[in-house]
């Protein structure tokens, strides 16, 4: 079965259905996909029919409408159109006449048409066409097929003949029995019928951030989620719908409480109509719980009679707007009318509403913002409450809401003689925001509270989020310049010393950017800021670490005290950085400490947190040859929604996935683009990673000019920025890799050179990687027997090196004995490294030592072949035809003779008889 990501073509939620659909285009048969209106049907189908066009089938696609099902022959007419011109022409004369009349293409000459001439025409049509290429038909909507059409594709796919694996048809269709159960029954074998249920908020999350951008955090978008019941159409809807002002939307759901979110302007009309015709005291009752989010029955006896309360509740119940339901929770019938509700009162019955509210809730939280909505004029008694609430709900993990409390606050705020108070409560706002990941709002936010900014230490404190929230380098450092020529001594300052140093980092100025971390950390600690003096600490460290100075493992000591003794609850991100991004590849420890601080900044909602985290993880786990485990990280950071920042560290870990797991193409392209936008910004260092990884994609696909290119640039930035070191990442290799190929010694002698001194800064695994690159010289320059015993020194020593580089080794110290003349043992060594990159999951590599044993020119043996290829062999070799195998394996056909194309050059065999004899020798 073809393994395909849903979620690559833009559907979250529904691997399952894709899977499904792409097994059905591989092997053949049928899939009828069942949903509601707006669950995704017509998205599925459209995956559906790419992927029958890639593997090589004809595609009929039919899409009819409702005004389409009285015309009778309307689908079959569209459906024959897609077939190859003159197709019909090898029809018998009666079919091609019956079919040429029903489609109106000629006239009728007054001759009666058998009724059976038309389905017997389709059937006909279909059967040379499978003969001569296989088919896929598509019908989305079954709903609104015509009979005429439904009953003659019903008889001809009954009847159709030959292999079945030629034809696929796939379906979507609403959840109506009765819906063209005719031809589903006749639908071929093997059938699979599914129904499309709500996408979870995870899904619907993915799907906003992937059609509308980053702003639609966790908290953001799971509100959306809820209001359109897991519908993807109706949760794109509303979020458009809320797209032109989102601060006039929002409300994060807490503890229950949905918020109040637009409906979606094709449903305005029959949503209000509906609660229209409610009794006015249904609608009152229904408005307080539109308006909270969540009621209990006992908690609106707080507020309304009991007969009052029973009559609108049976009203509702009537009118299927909202019912009782578990824990006698007052619930719309669909979240929606909840909306809808609320949007239909006037604006001083719903002040009232929440001013009712705010007097009875429990909940401080819900008090506030319930009084913030009552109020028509700034009340300073009111924005203390929000301030007080907002406090609650950073503690209780709801940053987005806290935003959204100070924010309001900050509305709330008296401004006609003192300013000070609503300008702090803005930029509380602002910092919660960056916090919760949601960089718009505190822009948004920041653009609103600047303002209020009178004097120039409040100057100075907008333009330091300003260059925080800048997405330019250069831009940003001179706005941060600015903030500190207007800053006075202490914590404003503090924090632009610290943006300073980690600007000038970015730039390559790693000593300027380590005296900058310095004034920071001091003038943090004197202003008592130990939340700023961790992140300048771990500034320096990592400066101390990519440029070889100073004493990293001091630093973390100083971090450790601090955390230790601060009375402030710090940031988990940088402390998790500081003992885990720089931690050797084989620290067993610094994955945990990692997902550690994943789960504290989830629970937390610090959602800002989570790009450098996962990026970090990422790293990790690919310093240590999981490259498996950093896919299903990625896979965990997509679904949290955890790439909020300017997009670099997700280009890097896309980059690092693709390029490991073999898709070169999707790394190649991403890592351009990426290096184009890092140079134009000024970005130097992150620059030098993705040139690295361009040398990376480029050695793996074995362009060894065209990775030279990036690698020979980033050796230049390492020569003039004075950089010892990247991230661990062991680049060089590549630059030797590439370079001993095409015969350029000296770019192979500056490789070793920059591993000696990564290795210097504290980096064993690069003394190693220079060792085998020395070895690999040597034995260019002619000395094998050299090269040989230093190569198998290093192949002998493991845990010298992570499990990829340790194969590495391998496959250099195969390549020495091939050259050496060492056949059996080159054929082996080459044949062991093939097998554990293969175990790694790293394509690629296992296919360049597999070619490299081939060319040893013994024996080939079917240790060169991979699982999937073994399988392959040895089920035909026993004589299964490629119909069987793919049957047995669960592959396609075409998968099955792509295999056995390999099979035969690895094994120097050019039929199925003498891969038999071949394999027979063997065992």
């Amino acid at each position: 079965m073809s393994e395909v990501s849903a979620a690559a073509y833009g559907l979250f939620g529904r691997e399952d259905a894709v899977r499904v659909m792409s097994d059905v285009v591989d092997r053949g048969g049928s899939a009828v996909a069942v949903g509601e209106p707006g669950t995704g049907k017509s998205s599925l189908l459209k995956v559906a029919d790419q992927l029958a066009q890639r593997r090589g089938r004809r595609v009929l696609s039919v899409t009819p409408t409702q005004f389409d099902r009285g015309l009778p022959f309307a689908g079959l007419a569209e459906l024959v159109g897609q077939c190859p011109d003159g197709a019909e022409r090898d029809l018998p004369g009666p079919q091609r006449r019956a079919l040429a009349v029903a489609l109106q293409r000629v006239e009728p000459d007054g001759r009666e048409v058998d009724a059976l001439a038309v389905p017997l025409a389709v059937r006909s049509l279909l059967t040379h066409l499978c003969t001569s290429e296989p088919v896929a038909i598509i019908i989305d909507d079954l709903q609104w097929l015509d009979q005429a059409s439904v009953g003659s594709l019903s008889f001809a796919l009954r009847r159709i003949s030959g292999e079945a694996d030629r034809l696929s048809v796939l379906i979507g269709t609403r959840p109506d029995p009765g819906t063209g159960a005719d031809l589903i029954r006749c639908l071929p074998e093997p059938g699979h019928e599914f129904t499309l249920p709500p996408l979870e908020e995870w899904a619907i999350g993915q799907l906003l951030r992937k059609r509308l951008g980053t702003r639609w955090t966790p908290p953001l978008s799971a509100g959306v989620a809820r209001a359109s019941g897991g519908n993807p159409f109706l949760a794109l809807e509303i979020a458009r719908a809320m797209q032109a002002d989102v601060s006039s939307w929002r409300g994060s759901a807490q503890a229950g409480h949905d918020p109040v979110l637009p409906v979606p302007p094709g449903l305005v009309d029959l949503l209000r109509e509906r609660v229209a015709r409610l009794p006015h005291h249904a609608r009152e009752v229904l408005l307080l719980v539109s308006a909270a989010g969540r009621l209990t029955v006992a908690q609106l006896q707080q507020f309304v009679a009991e007969h009052q309360l029973r009559s609108a509740l049976e009203a509702a119940r009537d009118a299927d707007v909202a019912r009782v339901g578990a824990g006698s929770v007052v619930a719309f019938t669909h979240p929606l009318l909840a909306s809808a509700m609320y949007d239909a009162a006037a604006p001083d019955a719903r002040r009232r509403t929440h001013g009712v509210l705010a007097e009875r809730l429990e909940d401080p939280v819900e008090r506030a913002r319930h009084r913030s909505k009552s109020i028509t004029a700034p009340d300073e008694a009111a924005a203390a409450d929000l301030e007080r609430a907002a406090e609650v709900s950073r503690r209780r993990g709801a940053q987005q809401l806290a935003g959204e409390l100070l924010e309001g606050a900050a509305l709330a705020t008296p401004s006609d003689l003192e300013t000070a108070p609503g300008f702090r409560r803005w930029l509380r706002a602002v910092d919660t925001y960056i916090d919760a990941g949601d960089i718009l709002s505190a822009r948004s936010a920041l653009d609103k509270g600047s303002a209020l900014a009178a004097v120039p230490q409040q100057q100075a404190q907008v333009l330091a989020r300003q260059a925080k929230l800048a997405d330019d380098l250069r831009g940003s450092r001179v706005l941060a310049e600015q903030a500190f020529r207007l800053a006075p001594p202490g914590e404003v300052r503090a924090e632009i010393l610290q943006t300073l140093s980690e600007q000038r980092r970015m730039e390559g100025h790693g000593r300027l950017a380590l005296r900058l971390a310095r004034m920071a950390i001091t003038e943090a600690g004197e202003a008592g800021r130990p939340d700023i003096q961790l992140v300048a600490l771990y500034q320096r460290q990592s400066i101390e670490q990519l440029w070889g100075v100073g004493d990293p493992e001091l630093t973390v000591r100083e971090m450790e005290r601090l955390v230790e003794s601060s009375p402030l609850e710090l940031s988990p991100a940088e402390w998790a950085g500081a003992r885990a991004f720089y931690a050797a590849w084989n620290d067993h420890r610094a994955e945990r400490v990692v997902r550690d601080a994943i789960a504290r900044a989830v629970d937390a909602g610090r959602y800002g947190d989570l790009s450098s985290l996962y990026i970090w993880l990422i790293l990790v786990l690919i310093r240590a040859s999981k490259v498996r485990e950093a896919q299903a990280a990625l896979d965990e950071a997509d679904r949290l929604g955890a790439w909020t920042t300017l997009g670099l560290q997700e280009n890097m870990a896309r980059i690092l996935i693709s390029e490991y797991a073999g898709d070169l193409d999707a790394a190649r392209d991403v890592a351009e683009r990426a290096a184009a936008r890092s140079r134009a910004s000024g970005l130097r260092y992150w620059l030098g990673g993705f040139l690295a990884q361009l040398g990376f994609v480029e050695t793996s696909a074995r362009n060894w000019n065209a990775a030279l290119e990036p690698l020979r640039e980033l050796a230049e930035i390492f020569a003039t920025t004075k950089l010892v070191d990247l991230e661990q990442l062991l680049w060089p290799v590549d630059l030797a890799d590439a370079a001993l190929q095409v015969g350029a010694l000296r770019d192979v002698e500056t490789a070793i050179d920059l591993l000696r001194s990564q290795a210097a800064a504290g980096r064993p695994e690069a003394a190693v990687a220079a060792d085998r690159c020395q070895a690999l010289l040597s034995a260019a320059r002619g000395d094998s027997d050299d090269a040989v015993n230093e190569l198998r020194r290093i192949v002998d020593d493991p845990g010298s090196e992570c499990p990829f580089e340790a194969a590495r080794s391998r496959l250099a110290l195969g390549q020495v004995y091939r050259r050496a003349g060492y056949k059996r043992l080159a054929e082996e060594t080459l044949s062991a490294a093939a097998s554990t990159f293969e175990e790694l999951g790293v394509p690629r590599w296992a296919e360049r030592a597999r070619d490299e044993a081939g060319r040893v020119g013994l024996h080939p043996t079917t240790n060169m072949l991979t699982a999937t290829e073994r399988r392959v062999a040895d089920l035909v070799g026993a004589g299964h035809s490629n119909q069987e195998t793919a049957a047995e394996l669960f592959l396609s056909v075409k998968t099955v003779e792509a295999n056995l194309t390999r099979i035969y050059r690895k094994l120097s065999v050019r039929s199925r008889t003498e891969l038999a004899h071949h394999l027979n020798k063997v065992t």
